[in-house]
């Protein structure tokens, strides 16, 4: 048998458990609608920028070979170094091997002729960059038990391709 001692105590447990448990869905929805938010802000961005008729100046684009993993030995996260290709030698031979450039006349002309003797084949797609940034504050119960930080920033960026003015 259970005293009511017992039961109280087993009831406010259960009840900080499911408290907690609630304030972290909380905090995962407010991250995911600011992720959100600026996903299409950095899209935005990157529209605009596309449809300009001169090319802006935006961060070049890379191609990336591999990535060394940084101090949380977690891949593919912002702390870890990029790897860029010295030579690009996967991406004419995927690409450029592929649209079999021996056929069309004209090849030393043709855009994709290009790629095989660039050093950095990403950068002659002419991509363009949006980024976008924000805070999301972090819930007192949150801070407590799970991020000591008071907010976390959310970063977004979004890559489209430049198209010279064309409307």
């Amino acid at each position: 048998m259970y005293s009511t001692g017992q039961a109280m105590v087993e009831f406010m447990v259960g009840l900080v458990v499911m408290l907690v448990l609630l304030a972290g869905l909380i905090q995962i929805g407010q991250l995911a609608h600011a992720h959100t938010r600026t996903m299409m802000t950095a899209r935005a961005q990157a529209g605009e920028l596309a449809m300009a008729d001169t090319r802006p100046v935006s961060e070049t684009a890379l191609f990336i070979c591999d990535w060394i993993p940084g101090p949380d030995l977690r891949r593919h996260t912002h702390d870890d170094m990029i790897l860029t290709c010295s030579n690009a030698v996967a991406l004419p031979g995927e690409l450029v091997g592929q649209a079999h450039l021996e056929r069309v006349p004209d090849a030393p002309s043709n855009s994709l002729a290009t790629l095989a003797a660039a050093p950095n084949p990403a950068g002659d797609f002419f991509l363009i960059k949006g980024q976008a940034f924000e805070s999301v504050a972090i819930l007192p119960i949150i801070r407590r038990l799970v991020y000591a930080h008071s907010t976390l920033e959310v970063a977004s960026d979004a890559w489209l391709v430049w198209l010279n003015g064309i409307y």
